[in-house]
Formats: C-alpha cells, structure tokens, sequence
C-alpha cells in the first residue's frame, strides 16, 4: 500500500475551509436584508419595515408609488418599531418602497380602494349594514394585521436546519470527492 498522500489533505482543508467560508459569508449579508409587509386600512396603507433577523428597520425612508410611476405618490419615515402609514383617497395599485441603509431596499405591492368601493355601496347616505360592514372590516383589519407581519418575518428567517442542512450537503460532497481522489490514487 502506498503512503498516505499528505499534500492531498492539505488540499482537503483548503476546499474544506473555504466551502464553510462561503456558507458562513452570504449568510451574514443574508441576515440584514430589508424586508416589508403592507396592509390596507380604511383610509390608506399601514406596514412595518424590518431586516431579515427581525430587528426593526428604524427612521428609514417609506415611498408610495402609484403603479408603474416612477415619482413617489406620498412619502413617510419609519418609527422606532420600523411600522409607517401612508394616506390614501384613489383606489389603484401601489408599491411600497423602503430604502434603509447600506442600500438595501424592500418592495411590496398592493391593491387599495376605499372603503365604501370595496363594499359596493352608493354615493348615497350610509345604512346601518353599510356601517356595520365598515367597522366589520375595519375590525377584521386591524386583527389580522400582526399576524401577516409574523408571517413576512418567519418568511424571511434563515432556518437553523436550512444552515445545517447546507454544511452537511458541503462536506458529503468534499467527502465524495475525497474518497473518489483516493480511490483513483490507489488504482494508479
């Protein structure tokens, strides 16, 4: 049998090194990527920015364009919480944009229209059912609300078994190939 190929383990620990720097750099950039979440509100939209390890995303810049529109509609700043609200009398499609810091910039789409279109109701005087089917919405809205923003934030977590799950498939790989290298070696 002949002696153990050491210069091949240094090349080993080099692959090996730099496989588990490559997974250990794109998840740090991963971990401040800016995200939001927007809802509809009876007279306009209310969201929260956040980064990608839940932290909020404070006094960032908030800007509502209409559609396609490249001038922003309205614009507001996030508070300590990372949570805006931007005013609204058009119904339409919008996009909310959040531009934070460092560059990193979340968008998220949404259609709007006024409470009254959304329900169908004539110009006329409102009805009882008209405002009970108002305050109804309104209701519904503002419970729902905190669970979409969890929602957006279990979205955007890196799972610890997703990270686990990447090194494992690394090193079997660094692993075959090893095994492959030394079985060709000890053929020739």
């Amino acid at each position: 049998m002949p002696p153990f190929p050491f210069h091949r383990l240094h090349t080993l620990a080099a692959l090996l090194l730099a496989a588990l720097l490559g997974l250990a750099l794109p998840g740090s950039a991963a971990a401040h990527g800016l995200r939001v979440s927007a809802q509809a509100e009876a007279d306009g939209l209310r969201g929260q920015a956040f980064y990608a390890d839940g932290s909020p995303a404070r006094d960032e810049t908030v800007a509502l364009y209409a559609g396609e529109a490249t001038q922003p509609q309205a614009q507001a700043r996030t508070d300590a919480d990372g949570r805006f609200r931007l005013p609204l009398t058009q119904a339409g499609r919008y996009r909310v944009v959040v531009d934070g810091d460092e560059g990193h910039r979340a968008e998220a789409a949404i259609v709007w229209a006024p409470l009254a279109t959304a329900l169908n109701t004539t110009s006329g005087p409102a009805t009882t059912a008209t405002v009970d089917a108002a305050q109804l919405a309104a209701a519904v809205r503002a419970e729902v609300a905190p669970l979409r923003e969890d929602i957006a934030r279990l979205q955007a977590r890196i799972r610890l078994s997703d990270l686990v799950g990447g090194i494992g498939l690394i090193v079997g790989a660094v692993g075959l190939l090893a095994w492959w290298r030394a079985r060709r070696g000890l053929r020739g």
